[in-house]
């Protein structure tokens, strides 16, 4: 599947001549190899663009082109032990955002770095706590 970038380098495509300079919309596909800022000549040299439905788009300025992932949940009943512990999630999660936030002020709580340090964050704050019951 390719998609659309900002282009990081100039180029030139080996096709059709067209040129692209940094920073310019180009589209872009890893396998098979097709690469052009012009679409017509993306697709025929085999290319297949998917843009991103909600628009969003990756750090690179393309247009994420993923499949969505189906989620089937199990029809069952949560017992009481599992909500308490899903409530000490809940903290956590909390308290990792918060500290996250505070530790890296600049970075956007939208996006997928920020997610990755709460995340790493929250692995920490549950070690620590491994650590206390010992």
């Amino acid at each position: 599947m390719g998609t659309k970038i900002k282009a990081k380098y100039e180029g030139l495509c080996k096709i059709c001549g067209e040129e692209w300079s940094v920073g310019e919309d180009i589209f872009y596909q890893k396998e098979p190899k097709a690469i052009c800022r012009d679409k017509e000549c993306f697709d025929g040299q085999g290319g297949t663009f998917t843009p991103f439905k909600g628009g969003q788009t990756t750090l690179s300025g393309g247009y994420y082109g993923k499949t969505p992932i189906i989620t089937k949940l199990p029809d069952v009943e949560v017992s009481d032990e599992v909500k308490k512990i899903t409530e000490y999630w809940d903290q956590f999660f909390l308290v990792a955002h918060h500290k996250t936030k505070s530790i890296y002020p600049s970075e956007d709580v939208t996006g997928d770095r920020f997610g990755q340090i709460r995340s790493k964050m929250m692995d920490q704050l549950m070690s620590l706590i491994q650590m206390v019951k010992e």
